[in-house]
């Protein structure tokens, strides 16, 4: 297998978008190719028995770095478990991968080997996560704001406010997409965008400038802007009831003065990057047992590919066999009514036999024993 691949760890998010594949073109183009691309992640898989021309593919990807054989199907099974992610151990890569991998069978652009490395990498992925603890906890910010605020208080039947739709609102609004809450209404400063994400969390939108109104019939605030100054002072939280603040801004959104209210619970993002580090450490502890598990998969896959090759390698046997035999009878037939019977058979069987023994011979002189072990060699025969 050949994989080319670009991710955050060499190039900036806006590099990544200018290097997408435009999967329409590239699966005309391609046969035995799956491509998986995410945020920030754009790889592509060849099945190299298909697509030999590994120069052509190369010229195709420049700026992309180059896995082959082992170490590509090492580096697949990582990323399917979350072990390349941004996010250690995140999910969401391994739906990415199945909904890839179901697209690239519709096209019929799938192999033998490549539906047995995908469907393994689909099965180590759900062993990590189901015996091994890698995807508990959240260590991204917006994660643990959201885990914070159902951990303590809940979120079910709750009512939440998000203020900010920009990056880091959006990893808020995907982990409160999991979760049951009641109603959720987004505020931004841009009205546009706070409605485009409110629609994706079945929410409404606010306008920035009716957010005090929007208070009083909220549970929950999470403010999550890039304001270089205070989105909620102490004035805008008087006689708003029991509220709980989660500020995940830097600079700050909310005035540290509101702790003076009793009735206002104030959360900042210094209590939650205690929360994500302490989680990701529990996740870093778990890699041992991911590697153990990839190991242990990669194995039973190299046997079933094993087992791919010798039915493969056994099925051009056969074919060549017929097609000698195929020809032999031939002649055989022509010379039936002219000839004795058993001179005939005779005859067949020895041409038959002698033209297997010589193709094999021929073949063997040049390749080596293991190769030759290894090799379809009545392919190179006919």
């Amino acid at each position: 297998m050949l994989v080319v691949r670009a991710d955050y760890k060499k190039y900036p998010i806006p590099v990544l978008e200018k290097m997408r594949i435009d999967e329409d073109e590239f699966y005309k183009k391609y046969d035995a190719c799956v491509v998986v691309q995410t945020c920030n992640r754009i790889e592509a898989y060849f099945d190299t028995e298909v697509n030999s021309d590994v120069d052509c593919i190369l010229s195709d990807f420049s700026g992309f770095d180059i896995l082959k054989g082992k170490n590509a199907t090492f580096h697949f099974l990582k990323v399917s478990c979350g072990m390349d992610s941004m996010i250690l151990g995140e999910n969401q890569i391994l739906g990415q991968i199945k909904t890839s991998f179901q697209k690239a069978r519709e096209l019929k652009k799938t192999s033998r080997y490549l539906d047995s490395v995908f469907l393994k990498a689909i099965h180590v992925g759900q062993r990590a996560r189901t015996e091994t603890k890698i995807n508990e906890g959240s260590v991204s910010i917006g994660s643990a704001a959201v885990e914070l605020a159902e951990k303590n208080f809940g979120l079910a039947n709750k009512n939440v406010l998000l203020i900010g739709a920009g990056e880091i609102g959006t990893l808020v609004a995907k982990a409160l997409m999991e979760k049951h809450i009641k109603a959720v209404i987004v505020a931004n400063r841009t009205y546009e965008r706070a409605e485009t994400l409110a629609k994706e969390l079945k929410g409404m939108a606010v306008h920035f400038d009716k957010l005090k109104e929007a208070i009083n019939f909220i549970d929950v605030i999470i403010c999550a802007t890039s304001s270089p100054h205070y989105i909620l002072k102490k004035e805008d939280l008087i006689d708003v009831g029991n509220k709980i603040i989660i500020d995940i801004a830097n600079p700050r959104d909310v005035d540290d003065a509101v702790r003076e209210f009793e009735n206002i619970k104030l959360y900042t993002i210094d209590d939650l990057r205690n929360i994500s580090d302490k989680n990701l450490q529990k996740r870093i502890e778990e890699v041992p047992a991911v590697e153990k598990i990839i190991d242990e998969e990669y194995d039973v896959l190299m046997k079933q590919i094993e087992k791919i090759n010798v039915e493969e390698v056994l099925k051009d046997f056969n074919n060549y066999i017929e097609e000698i035999r195929v020809k032999e009878l031939e002649k055989a037939i022509k010379l039936s009514k002219t000839k004795n019977p058993e001179e005939i058979m005779e005859n067949f069987s020895k041409a038959f036999a002698k033209r297997i023994t010589h193709d094999f011979v021929s073949y063997s002189i040049n390749t080596s024993k293991e190769d030759l072990m290894n090799s379809a060699w009545w392919k190179n025969g006919k």
